[in-house]
């Protein structure tokens, strides 16, 4: 019962709740208005078919022009300040702000706080950007009322205005005072300023540094010139709507409409008055003298050019970012659907009419011949949009080719255009994207590829050849001379109709289709070979881990170092080998463990270079794990993006002690230990093998216990060879049965140490790891060590700056999926370490969908 009481209160005085029920009651009305005034969508439809074309274009132009003297308003106001923004960004920052504003509470308000991050990346302030945005927002307001009064007073005196007319623009009166009171009021730190600073602290210091900033007053007038030019845009629309509809234009009409709808466009509470403004438009051209037929389907096409054409353009500023997952995935997806129509396309029926057009122009049989192109071409453009998915260069290439064609195949068969349109479309999108698709194939493996093909095709023809030349007459009605055959496999190879010829029998018709299926099954391998990127593993010799032990010697800096000359790992030298990057691959991967080793930061960027070149030219896409923070500025200045993965915790073994308040729990663990007879014990060097037998034990049983297997790449695997010559710490009984053990590993990073696998027995008593760590630290005290390193925390720490790190957080603080991670973190608390963070580096947003799952099996081996 509490809960309900709980959930009804939050309920009531949730502010966006209601406002998104204000929203929604504001769709039904409109809905119960269309019903109710019996406004029937089909003749709307109708109506909306009649619309002259000319107008129509002239409306979307009109568009167009909108949005560039809304893009003109960002750079004035910016400009304002003294701070310099081109069109085009102003441009996206609209679009993108109008998109999100419809998702909003007062969306055309509260969207003015998005999409800062370009702007700040120039060098921008905060409170500029805040600032411009709020003369922008003020002087859209004020141009309003700066129209209406004359206007509205023109058509008063023309025109009977109605209550509503009236009503709203006294309210948008209000508003505007209520808006330059409360800017005023900001600016002198009275009553505004006080209220918002109690709600939102953190604004406080935005307010000081806008009030300081000087605003220059040409621009400011050149801001509101603009948006008053915007307002008799929208007034043209739409009067245009009228004209293109083919009604009597009215000049009070589109003036009194547009006003009230600007109106209810800033009270609208959500979905930027999607629905009410719908109704009302309608119903105040309804008071003009115009059918309501009429009236609703002039006022769909206005909140097309305004509304909808605005949005759908915010969504492909979205899109149309180099690095967005949308637009990476989006060529690949409409070649799949390209493929499928060519495929659906040559097997249904063409349009009569259109075919008897094509028939007077072009012979049949090239018709034939395209139908059946179109047919293959839709074959390999769905088995192509899997190789553009991974990058593949020449994938692209044979796709851009394929679309070309298609679009010539689809107008020979039928005239299909709209077939051919999206084609188009397909090419258009794999041009703009070209940039995505860099893996090539390795030359040696094209070389074996194309010998391949030859010999495939070879056998394929000689095959047909051979077969019709010895053919019975009988199977196909002909007798088959040399020159004859050749011409038949021809024709059936490549889909060339021949009416003459036809089998007769079933064992003609089962020799014509061998010739198609191994036509096809070669094309499809050959296209296969050439395509798929080469994922063969490099080799290095036993001289190239020496000579990376010999570097790392000299530049290890890491605790990471010594994994990356693990035997699981491959190396890349430069030319000089002073420098060297440890990876692993997967697939189409290449990940690399940390930073390059190297003597300098210059030398570990050129290192990096070398390598992604090498990556390009031999099919691979890398990604660098677990880089430091020092390390991003290196990263970015080659356009890599990151973000991180997680936090180390590095142990001040200077200050570490079991004494005091803070250890109690830990040292009552070792204590009650200590008294039922457990001992830690330190094996330096050169294990005997009964000893690694008994940890190999505990080892076999955690890995059980946790339903694990070994796990590589940033940590070593339970390895005897390599066991055997390190220093193995346990905690034992009297009997000498070992309970708990981790070894230690050499850490470059200077007075560090760092330990490797920690694993315990089933029936280790509570706090066995506790005493393991504990005594651990006190003993690499004791040898003189200064930190040690405890290792990764993975996902902790992720501040959420953007919608991918409040996503990964939020899973992280909430689901129980991640519950061991936050456990591990909690763990290594206790002992108080400090945090650095570790990131990923990537170069592509859609790669940060496939990384993890490439991390995944590099880990485990796969």
């Amino acid at each position: 019962m509490h809960k309900a009481k709980s959930f009804l209160s939050s309920l009531v005085y949730n502010k966006f709740f209601w406002q998104f029920f204000l929203a929604i009651f504001m769709l039904g009305m409109a809905v119960f208005f269309i019903r109710s005034q019996h406004v029937e969508v089909v003749q709307i439809t109708r109506q909306l078919d009649t619309a002259v074309p000319a107008y129509v274009v002239l409306g979307m132009l009109l568009t167009g022009v909108y949005i560039i003297a809304q893009g003109q308003m960002y750079v004035y106001s910016f400009k304002a300040l003294d701070v310099d923004i081109s069109l085009v960004n102003s441009i996206k920052l609209f679009l993108k702000r109008n998109l999100i504003s419809i998702f909003l509470p007062a969306g055309g308000f509260s969207s003015l706080i998005f999409f800062t991050r370009e702007i700040e990346e120039k060098g921008i302030s905060k409170s500029k950007i805040h600032l411009s945005s709020t003369l922008f927002a003020f002087c859209g307001i004020l141009s309003v009322v700066l129209v209406a009064i004359p206007v509205l007073g023109v058509a008063l005196l023309s025109t009977k205005l109605g209550q509503t007319e009236i009503l709203s623009f006294l309210f948008l009166l209000v508003l505007t005072a209520f808006l330059f009171i409360t800017i005023y009021s900001i600016s002198q730190k009275t009553w505004a300023y006080r209220y918002i600073s109690k709600l939102r602290p953190s604004l406080s210091t935005v307010f000081d540094d806008m009030i300081e900033e000087q605003i220059s007053r040409k621009h400011f007038w050149l801001t509101l010139l603009v948006s008053i030019a915007i307002e008799f845009i929208g007034i043209l629309h739409l009067y245009i709507c009228m004209l293109a509809l083919g009604f009597e234009a009215s000049i009070p009409a589109a003036i009194v409409g547009y006003i009230v709808m600007v109106i209810l466009l800033i009270a609208s509470p959500f979905l930027r008055g999607l629905g009410t403004i719908e109704v009302s438009l309608t119903f105040i051209l309804g008071q003009f003298g115009f059918p309501l037929i009429a009236a609703a389907t002039i006022t769909l096409m206005f909140r097309f050019f305004e509304f909808w054409l605005p949005l759908i353009g915010g969504i492909v500023s979205f899109i149309m970012k180099k690095d967005s997952i949308v637009l990476r995935l989006l060529p690949a997806f409409i070649i799949l659907i390209l493929g499928v129509v060519n495929i659906i396309s040559s097997i249904t029926p063409s349009i009569p009419t259109r075919l008897r057009l094509v028939k007077n122009i072009i012979p049949e049989d090239l018709i034939v011949t395209s139908n059946a192109l179109v047919l293959i071409f839709g074959l390999i453009l769905v088995m192509l949009s899997i190789f553009l998915l991974q990058g593949s260069k020449r994938a692209w290439y044979v796709a851009l080719a394929l679309t070309l064609f298609s679009i010539l195949g689809h107008l020979l068969k039928a005239a299909d255009y709209e077939e051919a349109l999206l084609a188009l479309v397909a090419g258009a999108s794999l041009f703009y994207t070209r940039e995505n698709y860099q893996l090539k194939p390795h030359p040696r493996f094209v070389k074996i590829s194309y010998a391949v093909f030859i010999y495939a095709i070879v056998a394929v023809f000689a095959y047909g050849v051979v077969g019709f030349y010895f053919m019975e007459k009988r199977h196909f009605g002909v007798e088959f001379k040399f020159t004859d055959s050749i011409v038949a496999v021809l024709k059936v190879i490549f889909f060339i109709d021949d009416r003459a010829l036809h089998p007769l029998t079933t064992f003609g018709v089962h020799f014509e289709e061998s010739i198609y299926g191994a036509s096809g099954l070669v094309m499809l391998f050959i296209i296969f070979s050439l395509l798929k990127p080469y994922f063969s593993k490099p080799y290095n010799t036993a001289e190239d881990f020496t000579e990376a032990d010999a570097l790392l010697k000299d530049n290890g800096i890491s605790a990471l170092d010594y994994f990356k000359t693990y035997p699981d790992k491959f190396v890349y030298f430069n030319e000089a080998r002073t420098a060297f990057i440890s990876f692993k691959i997967t697939r189409h991967f290449a990940l690399v463990l940390e930073d390059p080793v190297a003597g300098s930061v210059e030398e570990k960027l050129a290192m990096i270079q070398k390598f992604e070149e090498r990556c390009r030219d031999t099919g691979f896409i890398a990604a660098y794990y677990r880089v430091p923070e020092e390390s991003l500025d290196m990263y970015k200045s080659l356009g890599k993006k990151s973000i991180p993965i997680g936090e180390e915790a590095v142990l001040d073994l200077t200050k570490f002690t079991i004494d005091g308040g803070k250890m109690k729990t830990t040292r009552s663990a070792i204590n009650r230990l200590s008294g039922e007879g457990y001992v830690f014990n330190v094996y330096k060097g050169q294990q005997k093998e009964g000893l690694l037998q008994k940890l190999q034990t505990v080892s076999d049983n955690w890995l059980r216990d946790l339903n694990q297997k070994e796990v590589a790449f940033t940590q070593g695997v339970f390895d005897k060879t390599i066991l055997k010559n390190q220093t193995i710490l346990t905690i034992e009984d009297q009997e000498e049965k070992v309970y708990a053990f981790l070894n230690l590993v050499p850490d470059y990073a200077p007075g560090e140490a760092t330990y490797d696998l920690i694993r315990k027995e089933t029936d280790a008593p509570n706090g066995v790891l506790d005493m393991l760590l504990a005594k651990t630290f006190l003993f690499l005290k004791e040898e003189g060590y200064q930190y040690v390193n405890m290792g990764l925390a993975p996902l902790s720490g992720i501040d959420g700056e953007d919608l991918t790190q409040k996503t990964i957080k939020y899973a992280y603080e909430n689901l129980k999926a991640f519950a061991q991670f936050k456990g591990l973190r909690k763990y290594k608390e206790k002992f108080f370490p400090e945090w650095k963070k570790k990131y990923l580096i990537y170069g592509h947003h859609y790669h940060l969908l496939q990384v993890p799952n490439a991390l995944k099996r590099i880990s485990e081996g796969s």
